[in-house]
C-alpha cells in the first residue's frame, strides 16, 4: 500500500465491469487500487461494445469490487469504426459533462486518469483538471489517429483525422503525466511535444480472480496428440491477418500432421470459412473468456500475425499475449515492431511478418523439434506472466508512479 490516501477518478469509455462480462484492464486496475485502500471511481459507457441493460437518465451508479462505477448511458455499439460508434463518443462526453457539472456528492479527485479511446475524453479531462485544480494523467492504449492512418483506413488529410490530431496534441500539452501499455510510447511522445514529461509503462496483465487455469474438456477432440497443433484465438477481422495463417497453412497442406485451429469470431469469419478448402484448417467458435487459457494449453504452438506498420516501433501489448503466456505454450509471432513481453519471457519465435515462406518453414522446423524443449519454453512464459503481469503488482506500480506526479 502506498503511503498517501488518494481519491482517483478513472475515465474510460470502453471499460468493462463484471456486470457486462469479463472485466477490462481499467476495471482490474481500479479494483486493485481500491483493495490497497484508495477511493477509486470508474466512469465508463454503456456503449462499450458489450450488452448492457437499458436504464433511464444519463448515469447509473454501482459499487463493484470496492470500486464506485458510474455507467453513462448511450446506444449499444459493436466493435469497429462506424458513424454510430463516433456518435457514441459524443454522447459519452455529453453525459459525463452533465453528470459532473450538476451538483453531486462526488469528492474532489486528487488524480484523474483518462484512458483513450475516445480521444474526445482528453478535452473533458482538461476541463476537469481545471475545474478541480487536480492532476491529469493520460493513458494511451492505442496511438490515434496514427494507427488508423497507417492501417490505410484514412489519410492524413481526412477532416476526421485532422480533428483527432488536434485533440491528441491538446491532450498531450495539458497532461501532467502519461501511462501506456506500449513500452516505447515515450519515444512517440517526444516526437509530438517539446515539454518534459513523466511516463510509466503499465503493461496488460491478469487478475487471478478472473483467470481459470484448471483443465477443461472444451474442444478436446480437435487437439490430436499425434499432430502438431497450431492455434490462434481472438478476433477474426481486418487487422488480425487470418488470411496470412490460411496462406501459410496452404503452403504446408502436404503435411497432414500439422493442424491449424482458428478459434474466435469476427466480421470476416464467414468469408474465410467459405473460401477455405484446406482440411488441415479448422475454424471453431469463440470460447468463454474463462475457458481460453486451458484450451490454449492443449496446443503445441500459438500463432499471432501482425501487419508491418511503422507505429509498432513503439511496441504493442495485446490482451491476447497475456492468455498466450499463461497457457504455458510457446508462440510464433510474425511481427516487425519493438519486441517486448514475449521476448522478455523467452517463450517466442519472432519472424518477419512480410515473409510467408519463412513463417511456413519455421512452423515446419518447430513441428520436428523436441517437444520437451517447446514445453520448457512455454513454461518460461507462464512463470514470467505470473511473476510480472499480475494486476495486483501492476496496480502497485501505477500507484507509486501516481504519487510522483
Amino acid at each position: 500500500m502506498t503511503s498517501v490516501f488518494m481519491n482517483i477518478w478513472y475515465i474510460s469509455k470502453y471499460a468493462i465491469t463484471t456486470q457486462e462480462g469479463f472485466p477490462s484492464r481499467q476495471f482490474m486496475l481500479a479494483k486493485q487500487m481500491a483493495k490497497k485502500g484508495h477511493d477509486v471511481s470508474l466512469f465508463y459507457s454503456r456503449s462499450n461494445g458489450k450488452k448492457s441493460d437499458r436504464f433511464w437518465g444519463c448515469c447509473r451508479r454501482q459499487r463493484l469490487e470496492g470500486v464506485s462505477c458510474y455507467q453513462l448511458n448511450g446506444p449499444l455499439v459493436s466493435y469497429g469504426l462506424s458513424i454510430k460508434r463516433i456518435f457514441s463518443w459524443i454522447i459519452f462526453e455529453w453525459n459525463l459533462f452533465a453528470l459532473l457539472l450538476l451538483p453531486n456528492k462526488l469528492k474532489r479527485p486528487d488524480y484523474i486518469i483518462v484512458s483513450s479511446l475516445s480521444l474526445l475524453t482528453f478535452v473533458t479531462g482538461i476541463w476537469l483538471k481545471r475545474k478541480y485544480k487536480t492532476k491529469l494523467i493520460l493513458e494511451i492504449r492505442d496511438i490515434w489517429p496514427a494507427t488508423i492512418v497507417e492501417s490505410g483506413r484514412f489519410t492524413e488529410n481526412n477532416i476526421f483525422v485532422k480533428i483527432l490530431k488536434k485533440v491528441e496534441l491538446l491532450g498531450y500539452d495539458n497532461a501532467d503525466a502519461f501511462i501506456s501499455p506500449l513500452p516505447k510510447f515515450d519515444l512517440y511522445l517526444r516526437s509530438q511535444i517539446s515539454k518534459p514529461f513523466s511516463f510509466k509503462c503499465i503493461t496488460q496483465g491478469y487478475d487471478e480472480d478472473f483467470v481459470t487455469l484448471v483443465k477443461t474438456g472444451l474442444y478436446e477432440e480437435y487437439f490430436s496428440r499425434d499432430c502438431f497443433n497450431i492455434c490462434y484465438s481472438g478476433t477474426i477481422g481486418r487487422l488480425n491477418y487470418i488470411e496470412v495463417i490460411l496462406d501459410v497453412a496452404e503452403r504446408l497442406k502436404e503435411y497432414s500432421k500439422i493442424k491449424f485451429l482458428i478459434i474466435g469470431d469476427g466480421p470476416l469469419k464467414k468469408q474465410f470459412i467459405a473460401s477455405n478448402t484446406n482440411k488441415n484448417v479448422v475454424f471453431l467458435d469463440s470460447i468463454p473468456k474463462k475457458e481460453v487459457i486451458p484450451v490454449l494449453a492443449k496446443a503445441d504452438l500459438l500463432i499471432n500475425i501482425w501487419g508491418d506498420l511503422k507505429i509498432y516501433q513503439y511496441g504493442v501489448s495485446p490482451n491476447k499475449w497475456i492468455d498466450y503466456l499463461l497457457s504455458g505454450v510457446p508462440c510464433l509471432v510474425a511481427y516487425n515492431g519493438y519486441r517486448s513481453m514475449l521476448n522478455e519471457a523467452g517463450c517466442v519465435f519472432f519472424v518477419d511478418t512480410n515473409n510467408r515462406d519463412l513463417i511456413a518453414s519455421k512452423i515446419l522446423e518447430l513441428s520436428k523439434m523436441d517437444t520437451s524443449f517447446l514445453k520448457e519454453m512455454g513454461e518460461r512464459g507462464k512463470v514470467y506472466a505470473e511473476k510480472h503481469l499480475n494486476y495486483m503488482e501492476l496496480a502497485g506500480e501505477l500507484l507509486k508512479f501516481v504519487e510522483t506526479v
